[in-house]
């Protein structure tokens, strides 16, 4: 008995699907989708596997349904309205909520259906894949590691506070807001140094470490610094490939020096900023306090706060320089002042770990704004995409720029 109703929900599931339910036929619907849910969804899905594909035709659209629900909508909710006319009001009210209310229950599970059996079909099927968009969202955790000089890879997200290593010149603590803390075992001054390095990946929150002398880095996604594990020499000395904030731990003795490529950057004590991503864009460092030297292979220069530096094969100084924006990344905001498309995508890359194809010559109109950096990716190209200088097809962690 219960077979038999089943095959008379799913012939009746195939007229409303072709649109040839009777008034009584489509009540019966409406109330299935009410009381029985699943009982819809099973009609709905062996109609879906009665439907015969054309062979090789790998475009399947879901387009009559909603031309559908449409045609519902205008069928059934204006006899609704008549029909209800010569009801007490009260009633009239209540009736019409939930007769419109049911059209749409059942119209959005049949599109559910239908995307499902959509996707199926493309996953089953061989050489073609499933045509989903899937956006990308912000990341919600680090996916730093240190790896320390012996080899040994630490992934830092995956441990709880403590020490995580103990090496011969001091041991690695993570404490319990999820810093890195240096605390050095030795003050030999000819001791041969041991160094490590903290990978911070692109698609990475910003993380943090303070090293043994005191300085604190903030390290933005896509970067890297090597240092030793405790500095021992006349000089303290690190290299950095990518983004980072540095705020030195004083001490005139030993001067602090940050080595990116062939720029040198010495300080005492300071707290400064360093971009220096592979792009082939000039590094920038960017002074927040006290006095840094710059030097490379042809020129050398003298940072004052609220300057910053562009340093290719020339270094040139800029003045009053938005110190709010250098800073964005690290109190989590895109803040774009005049940021060209290329600008904007480069972050956008180390932010999301995306690829970023550019269709044609990009725009070259400057963009104004700010948003936080916890949003989806999508957010952030609709807004770009409301000027109309610049738009974007999305795939997936693929994005496509266009003019």
């Amino acid at each position: 008995m219960e077979h038999n109703k089943d095959t008379y929900f799913i012939g009746l599931i195939e007229r409303y699907m072709n649109n040839a339910c009777s008034r009584d036929e489509m009540d019966e619907v409406l109330m299935l989708a009410e009381k029985d849910p699943q009982k819809l969804y099973h009609a709905l899905k062996e109609h879906w596997r009665g439907l015969q594909l054309v062979e090789n035709d790998n475009t399947l659209s879901i387009a009559p349904v909603f031309d559908q629900a449409t045609e519902i909508e205008e069928r059934y909710g204006g006899q609704a309205g008549d029909d209800t006319e010569r009801k007490p009001r009260l009633l009239r009210k209540r009736t019409r909520s939930r007769f419109r209310v049911g059209i749409a229950a059942v119209v959005v599970v049949t599109i559910g259906i239908a995307v499902y059996f959509l996707n199926q079909r493309y996953n089953n099927t061989p050489g073609t894949a499933p045509q989903v968009i899937t956006d990308v969202t912000a990341p919600v955790k680090t996916k730093a590691t240190v790896r320390l000089a012996n080899g040994q890879t630490i992934a830092l997200d995956s441990l709880l506070s403590g020490t995580l290593a103990v090496q011969e010149d001091g041991k690695l603590i993570k404490n319990a807001n999820g810093q890195l803390v240096y605390e050095a075992q030795t003050t030999a001054v000819n001791h041969t140094p041991v160094y490590n390095t903290l990978d911070n990946p692109k698609g990475s929150r910003v993380v943090d470490i303070r090293l043994a002398d005191g300085t604190q880095v903030w390290l933005n996604a896509g970067s890297s610094i090597t240092y030793p594990v405790a500095f021992t020499g006349i000089e303290r000395r690190i290299q950095l490939k990518g983004e980072a904030y540095l705020d030195v731990s004083h001490n005139a003795a030993r001067p602090f020096i940050v080595q990116t490529g062939d720029l040198t950057i010495q300080v005492l004590g300071t707290g400064f900023n360093v971009d220096a991503y592979a792009t082939g864009d000039p590094v920038k460092v960017t002074l927040f306090k006290g006095s840094v030297k710059l030097s490379n292979k042809s020129a050398s220069s003298l940072l004052k706060p609220g300057q910053q530096a562009s340093v290719k094969e020339e270094i040139r100084i800029s003045n009053n320089i938005d110190l709010d924006d250098v800073l964005a990344w690290k109190n989590n905001k895109f803040i774009f002042d005049n940021s060209s498309i290329q600008q904007i995508m480069r972050q956008l890359e180390q932010w999301y770990d995306i690829e970023v194809v550019y269709h044609g010559v990009p725009t070259t109109e400057a963009f104004i704004g700010s948003i936080s950096r916890d949003v989806k990716l999508s957010q952030i190209l609709s807004l770009l995409s409301e000027t109309n200088a610049v738009h974007f097809e999305q795939q997936g962690k693929k994005v496509i720029v266009k003019r």
